[in-house]
């Protein structure tokens, strides 16, 4: 079988994809396609990487203190990384090449033909690559140099010339990009074929039989052979493309939103060799990618982030928030005019509206801070104000409540705040001097305390500084947000009193509209089956038990995108209703629409949950597996479960990658 090993892309070119995104230098791992040997699932921890290359069935990562990780098929030692400070690496198909500090070359792993033990000397290099059995490098004058096999003249035929600024090896051939932004190909004829002539391009990539180019007006080039008509050549169309990557017989684009797209073999898992490798994970954080034999690598954005914010400038409000009130139609906060607007109508008596956290909340056992933007008038005669809420109960919060706001009375503008504890009620008022500002809450968890300020975070510009009993560390208790206001019969016109720019700094959200989702194994069948539903539950509990053995909760979903990045979850069942299967990828659910509605029916949104690279860290992955024995999918969130069913019945189940990340 024909060998591929990826294309590494130069580390410059990598950094440049970085700045693209607004992220920082140092990046996380994502891999997806074939996991034969846990090139894909076992991925090194950690987010301060800079460089990727991918083998036939292993990968390299390249840390931003110079050292190399290595995982997946170890055969030929293509792994057993030397010790050592490096700068730059590359993968052949079962051998690994990087650069020194020094700028001189180690190689290690299959030595077939010489591609480890011939390595050139020196210490004037800048990049290197490796093909199926060969290796090729370029030096800081621009000159290239190769060695091992040279069956397709890919070792013998090098240019001369030192103007060169990129390599990058195919199975037995070489693409390279000239400083003046022109081609050079060789090896292989039928891979170099067509090679554009014309053009200025900007970085390439080379595959088992194809090469890809990448112009400078962000199109896409292709040319070689399509040895087994799986597509290569239909590049997608546009001019939004700042990467390349090329597999055996798969590629990939990366596009300047960050996105991925992929073509070839593998747009589905259905089969050698379409083990999914073209069909990367809809995501957004992608800074730069890399192919394999039948599995894909990138590098993932982990730049600093916001943990929630709301702009209310689309004028509808956001799952996120729900709206509550002591008379809605009197009293009402409302997002309109880009801003959530409080209004009151003439006559009316004390009168309160709030947008609260719909499905979601605070740990108050962690440190937390979030800020939004306010303004209220400072002729106000009769008391009214804008405010932030926290309380314990989302459906009582006055219950137990903390606000925070910006008020006035009798012409007397004011910041204010009001706790209430049981039966007890604490209050403050502070002069307030402008009509627009923002309000800042930050609690620190450990200390038990909360600081409420104008001015920002902390306790040196805070106006009150207390504690809160009922948040204390050890109870485990869930804080809800809240963003409103109210008046006393003082009429609030449009305009007035309004909220805006809400931002949750720090903090760990807790989603409450959380079910479980149980599963039960039939002996019958052999199918394993999964329900959200408590009446269905017990159903098969009590009625049917000698068919359906309880294994207990799977894992626990969101019954409502409450937070940014939930997606919906769809359900299909197969039409002997026996079999279930779940996706949170909007591709796949079209394409079984399309593909397979005589198999499948389409249940609907069952649940929501995080697609892969837009999860929080403290979500769990739910991995798929598929039965080899035609009984359908198996859905666990349990790793050990996951690791019994790699090692002891992998006859049994094909891993299918992870499915979706539960919200706990």
């Amino acid at each position: 079988m024909m060998k591929r090993l990826t294309t590494t892309v130069l580390l410059g070119v990598i950094l440049s994809y970085s700045c693209l995104n607004g992220s920082v230098l140092a990046e996380g791992l994502r891999a997806w396609g074939s996991d034969n040997d846990r090139q894909v699932n076992s991925l090194p921890a950690g987010t301060d990487y800079i460089a990727i290359a991918a083998g036939d069935g292993y990968a390299l990562a390249l840390k931003r203190d110079g050292t190399v990780v290595a995982w997946g098929q170890n055969g030929h030692g293509q792994c057993n990384v030397p010790l050592g400070a490096y700068s730059a690496i590359g993968a052949g198909a079962d051998f690994s090449l990087a650069l020194r500090i020094d700028g001189s070359i180690a190689v290690w792993g299959a030595d077939a033909h010489k591609q480890v033990s011939n390595a050139p000397s020196g210490s004037d290099f800048a990049s290197v690559d490796g093909g199926k059995s060969f290796a090729v490098a370029l030096r800081r004058d621009g000159s290239i140099v190769a060695w091992g096999d040279d069956t397709h003249g890919q070792v013998s035929q090098v240019p001369t010339e030192p103007n060169f600024t990129a390599i990058t090896a195919g199975d037995a051939h070489v693409v390279a990009l000239r400083s003046d932004g022109t081609l050079a190909s060789w090896g292989n004829p039928a891979a170099t074929a067509g090679m554009p002539t014309n053009g200025t391009f900007t970085a390439i990539a080379a595959g088992g039989n194809h090469c890809l180019a990448l112009r400078n007006d962000g199109s896409i080039a292709w040319w070689g052979h399509d040895r087994y008509g799986y597509g290569l050549a239909n590049v997608p169309e546009g001019n939004d493309f700042v990467g390349v990557a090329a597999g055996y017989l798969h590629a990939l684009a990366l596009k300047t939103d960050g996105s991925v797209v992929g073509w070839g073999a593998g747009k589905d898992a259905s089969g050698h060799p379409n083990w999914g490798q073209a069909d990367p994970p809809e995501a957004t954080d992608y800074v730069s990618i890399a192919c394999g034999l039948y599995f894909s690598l990138a590098l993932t954005s982990v730049a600093p982030r916001v943990v929630l914010s709301d702009d209310f400038d689309d004028n509808s409000l956001s799952g996120s928030w729900r709206l509550a009130g002591d008379d809605l139609a009197g009293c009402r906060m409302e997002e309109t005019g880009k801003r959530l607007e409080l209004t009151a109508a003439p006559g009316t008596g004390r009168l309160s509206a709030f947008c609260l956290s719909n499905g979601w909340g605070l740990d108050a056992t962690k440190d937390f801070s979030f800020c939004v933007d306010y303004h209220y008038i400072l002729s106000a005669q009769q008391e009214g104000g804008v405010a932030v809420l926290l309380a314990a109960n989302d459906s009582d919060v006055y219950a137990g409540y903390l606000e925070f706001g910006a008020g006035a009375c009798a012409s007397y503008p004011y910041f204010w705040h009001e706790a209430m504890d049981d039966t007890v009620r604490r209050s403050s008022y502070v002069r307030r001097l402008q009509e627009s500002g923002s309000l800042y809450v930050s609690y620190d968890a450990t200390r038990n305390e909360l600081c409420l300020s104008a001015a920002g975070y902390g306790k040196e510009k805070a106006l009150v500084i207390m504690t809160m009993p009922a948040w204390d560390s050890g109870s485990g208790q869930v804080v809800f947000v809240g963003l409103g206001g109210g008046s006393d019969r003082e009429p609030i016109d449009s305009g007035n009193a309004y909220l805006d720019n809400f931002r949750l700094d720090s903090g760990a959200l807790t989603v409450t509209c959380l079910t479980n989702v149980y599963r039960f194994w039939s002996p019958v069948t052999g199918r394993h089956f999964y329900t959200a539903s408590e009446n269905e539950k017990t159903v098969l509990v009590n009625d049917y038990s000698k068919t359906w053995t309880f294994e207990g909760v799977a894992f626990r979903l969101a019954t409502a995108a409450s937070l940014p990045g939930l997606a919906p979850v769809h359900a299909f069942r197969s039409m002997d209703g026996q079999a279930q299967f779940y996706t949170i990828s909007e591709r796949e659910k079209d394409r079984i629409l399309g593909d397979y509605a005589h198999v499948y029916r389409y249940d609907g949104v069952a649940f929501y949950a995080y697609p892969q690279g837009q999860q929080p860290l403290e979500a769990r992955p739910v991995h798929r597996f598929v039965s080899l024995a035609g009984h359908g999918h198996l859905y666990t969130a349990d790793e050990s479960e996951v690791s019994t069913l790699r090692d002891s019945y992998s006859q049994a189940f094909a891993y299918d990658g992870i499915a979706f990340y539960a919200c706990e």
